[in-house]
């Protein structure tokens, strides 16, 4: 039988170990929530998604649930209209992901260069109006914009030029959209790009000006090699969105006519909501996840740190 000495000092060795291994692991335990949070909001779901892409019906018994392999893929590339909201949704972030780079980068360079403040504080609100307008109601300030009976903008066209306006909407959805998308997103670009460009040294500007160099040299041997990491980064983080792309154009367009505009996430969500195909549905689900993370880090493994970092 111990003694009182001898369980006291049983405790305070116990109370030794968990101190020292409170001490060896201290930055463990202050990430586990965060991975913990991540585990619950990124890795749960996936595998809940591949679980319903693989069964015949979703049940609350794993063990009970038919499974049916990948026949649901199957269904989504012949009868789903997989393979042709995939074309829609590249078509729609390389078109508007380079309208809105370009438009971006110009904007934040023509404000870079007045020499007013007073005039550049005006131009970066009046910019950055159009990213804070909402997506529904973007949506439906577009269609009473475009439309061809009462919409300012087919006036404006057939007042201020010969030519016909065309019915965006019915005619051209798919330029629409990229269009609108445009109009909506260039402003974050403006503003990361223009932020780049404050943090370029006026010593490396002025000492391309003092050798002669015309401004489109100095940009494209000076300005631009020098904000490459903030070009990748913006570029990046636009691309990630663009494929999440859904309610500006189901708002817009509800993926029509037909499925001219149907891009991936509002095909998902017919499938899943409109004709119950759950199944259907997540194996679109699973195969946009695959080849988005693929491409992110191809990109980001290929051009960022072998083109901008080093």
């Amino acid at each position: 039988m111990s003694t009182p000495t001898q369980t006291e000092t049983a405790n305070q060795t116990a109370l030794g170990r968990l101190r020292d291994l409170w001490n060896d692991y201290l930055p463990y335990w202050f990430m586990a929530p965060m991975v913990l949070v991540m585990v619950m909001i990124t890795f749960f779901p996936g595998a809940y998604d591949l679980y319903l892409s693989v069964i015949a019906e979703p049940t609350f018994n794993v063990f009970e649930a038919e499974f049916v392999g990948l026949q649901h893929f199957e269904t989504a590339f012949t009868r789903g209209g997989a393979f042709h909201s995939f074309v829609i949704t590249i078509t729609v972030v390389v078109s508007a992901l380079a309208l809105e780079t370009l438009l971006g980068f110009v904007l934040a360079a023509l404000v870079a260069g007045v020499d007013s403040g007073r005039m550049k504080g005006f131009y970066r609100v009046l910019f950055i109006i159009p990213m804070a307008v909402a997506p529904v109601s973007l949506a439906t300030i577009g269609r009473l914009m475009l439309n061809s009976e009462i919409g300012i903008i087919p006036y404006v066209i057939e007042t201020a030029t010969p030519l016909a306006a065309p019915n965006f909407l019915s005619e051209v959805p798919l330029l629409t959209v990229i269009l609108l998308d445009t109009w909506n997103w260039t402003p974050f670009m403006f503003i990361i790009f223009y932020a780049g460009l404050s943090s370029v040294p006026d010593t490396l500007v002025e000492a391309s000006r003092v050798d002669g160099a015309p401004l489109w040299r100095r940009y494209v041997h000076v300005i631009i090699p020098y904000m490459k990491p903030v070009v990748f980064v913006a570029t990046l983080i636009r691309l990630i969105d663009l494929f999440r792309t859904f309610g500006v154009v189901y708002g817009l367009t509800n993926g029509g006519p037909g499925t001219a505009t149907q891009l991936v996430s509002i095909n998902i969500y017919e499938q899943m909501f409109i004709n119950n195909q759950l199944g259907v549905a997540a194996a679109i689900a699973i195969v946009y996840l695959v080849l988005v993370v693929a491409l992110c880090n191809i990109i980001i493994a290929k051009v960022g740190f072998e083109g901008v970092w080093d």
